[in-house]
């Protein structure tokens, strides 16, 4: 006997897999973080080598330069947490909170496909110092 079965959520489709709206989901996010953290990284590229042309408009394009590579690093760690959630899948525990052991609800993974924790344990960690 297994000792971690793979969970199902509480609506099964009739066929197929019952996560199937997730992988999707999942897979989806993935293809768009990718494409927009290189989008980011290039265009930060190119407006700091054209920082390095024209001085006076480097502030400027500093700051831009600086929103740019924050928000391809934003795409990078939520890609990190995408692809932990695939993995999941594939390893049969998508669906299973990391601290408790419980069922994450439907609704939590809908709203977060990549979700981790339920809801509680996630204000638990939060709360908690270090």
């Amino acid at each position: 006997m297994n000792p971690n079965p793979p969970l199902t959520p509480a609506t099964t489709p009739a066929s197929g897999d019952p996560w199937s709206w997730h992988r999707r989901t999942l897979n989806a996010l993935r293809t768009r973080l990718v494409r927009e953290a290189t989008a980011h990284r290039k265009e930060a590229d190119e407006l700091l080598g054209e920082a390095r042309d024209d001085h006076d408009g480097r502030t400027a394009d500093d700051n831009e330069i600086e929103t740019l590579l924050a928000e391809a690093e934003g795409e990078l760690r939520l890609l990190e947490e995408v692809d932990a959630a695939l993995v999941r899948l594939e390893i049969g525990r998508y669906g299973v909170c990391e601290e408790t052991g419980k069922p994450i609800p439907a609704e939590r993974l809908r709203a977060l496909p990549w979700a981790r924790l339920t809801r509680e344990a996630a204000a638990r960690r939060e709360r908690s110092p270090g």
